[in-house]
């Protein structure tokens, strides 16, 4: 269970390059989103997200209850980032200064930049967020697709993964654990509008800026939960997008795009269930 950005991890700074220190994060913005899991209307469009500050609390910063609020999608459908689903559930996200949001380095304004967090090989270390987070103290992001109990460490970055429409998104605060011992966040990720009769489905571009240049080969990966079929459903525009048809492996898989003129395309991948259709969308910019 390793850090994720959503940048290359070999890139570096070019030596001498001033930064400078992100400003902190606002609290929670109560016009975005509401407390507790995604209900009614929002229960297969949105998704939940939880933020477990675990050891950050006891640190010399000021303790921070767990926080379950629910991201509505107002364009329900349509694909939306880690990153996106935290801002519309009024979750103050910043970055680095070296990556931006590619590497989520405070949630909630936690960890302050005044508070001492007791890494091993760091003791007084304060967090800047001016580079990287070390392994030893950063948020691990999680993910769930609301039909079971257990959560998934993510393979990609918040700003690089779209969430799954009905499903968990889990921010969970590491210090000084391994790759082996990270927690979850440490609540339960389940949904109970994700039952049998009602599919889901999300829909992601295995790259990390979501751009190529034309002649390069992506990929797209899906997962759905409860449905009977998976099928890519559309690009558009129709033409130089590559091959995007016919059915898909159920429950998830990958598929290699190569797309055959510059543009941005939307691929759309549809999951059908005994409760209905739903479906995912992702971009992809070919320059």
């Amino acid at each position: 269970m390793r850090r994720i950005s959503t940048l290359a991890a070999g890139l570096a700074l070019a030596a001498g390059l001033a930064v400078a220190v992100p400003t902190a994060a606002p609290a929670i913005d109560p016009t975005k989103g509401y407390a507790g899991i995604c209900t009614g209307a929002d229960a297969l469009s949105g998704v939940t997200v939880v933020v477990d500050f675990n050891e950050l609390d006891g640190n010399g910063g000021t303790a921070a209850p767990t926080i379950t609020r629910c991201s509505p999608n107002a364009s329900p459908g349509t694909q939306r980032t880690g990153i996106k689903a935290l801002q519309d559930a009024g979750i103050a996200v910043a970055g680095t200064s070296q990556w931006g949001l590619g590497f989520v380095c405070r949630l909630e304004n936690r960890p302050s930049s005044t508070e001492t967090i007791p890494r091993t090989s760091n003791p007084t270390y304060k967090e800047a967020c001016v580079f990287t987070p070390p392994a030893e103290a950063y948020w691990g992001y999680w993910h769930a697709d609301g039909a079971g109990s257990t959560w998934t460490y993510s393979s990609y970055g918040a700003a690089n993964r779209n969430v799954t429409p009905g499903g968990f998104e889990g921010w969970s605060f590491s210090l000084n654990k391994t790759s082996t011992t990270n927690p979850a966040p440490g609540v339960t990720p389940t949904n109970p509008a994700v039952g049998p009769s009602n599919p889901t489905v999300g829909l992601s571009v295995n790259d990390l800026d979501r751009k190529i240049n034309l002649g390069q080969t992506t990929s797209l990966t899906w997962t759905s939960t409860n449905a009977t079929t998976v099928t890519a459903h559309a690009v558009s525009p129709a033409s130089g997008g590559g091959t995007w048809t016919g059915t898909l492996t159920n429950p998830g898989g990958t598929a290699s795009i190569t797309p055959t003129a510059k543009g941005t395309y939307l691929y759309t991948v549809k999951a059908t269930g005994t409760g209905g259709s739903v479906y995912s969308t992702a971009t992809l910019t070919v320059q």
